[in-house]
């Protein structure tokens, strides 16, 4: 079988976004951006309420919360009412991995969630809470009042907020 190859006038010019030599950025290092004030505080723009579950529920379970919510992430919540993890998408494709499905389902969500929250005070203004979310690369936060979680904002919150949904 003959090999394909690309034909002699098919150059690409466009250069790379990084030379090779460069590393990446790091995720850590991540600087916060400047983003517009217009007065906005989280507590305008998040989503009031935790859609949880316990370290013990299966993540079969926590799919189902997701889809039926229509959400990407769900709080981990102890007996104590306090935030210790998050449970997202990506935490859900990377329990499948090397997995059957039904074992996949059968792991529990203290298993597969990514521990801690990153949280933010819902009087925080929202343009802080962005720049947090963006120096961190986050999708999320868990918002508190008088340190207790009770919402969520979330990038997808700050897009509708920006087409003017």
């Amino acid at each position: 079988m003959v090999h394909p190859t690309l034909p002699k006038g098919d150059v690409h010019t466009t250069p790379a976004p990084y030379p090779m030599s460069v590393p990446l950025p790091d995720i850590a290092g991540g600087e916060p951006l400047t983003i517009s004030d217009d007065g906005t505080r989280v507590r305008d723009l998040m989503h009031r309420g935790i859609i949880s579950c316990t370290p013990d529920d299966t993540v079969g379970t926590v799919a189902k919360i997701m889809v039926d919510r229509e959400i990407h992430a769900v709080v981990v919540m102890d007996g104590e009412g306090q935030a210790v993890g998050v449970v997202s998408q990506t935490d859900m494709v990377l329990a499948r991995q090397g997995r059957t499905p039904d074992e996949a389902r059968a792991m529990r969500a203290r298993e597969v969630m990514t521990p801690g929250c990153a949280t933010c005070d819902a009087d925080m203004l929202l343009s802080d809470a962005v720049s947090l979310l963006t120096a961190r690369r986050m999708h999320r936060l868990v918002v508190t009042e008088n340190g207790q979680p009770v919402g969520v904002i979330s990038m997808t919150d700050v897009v509708r907020k920006i087409i003017g949904e």
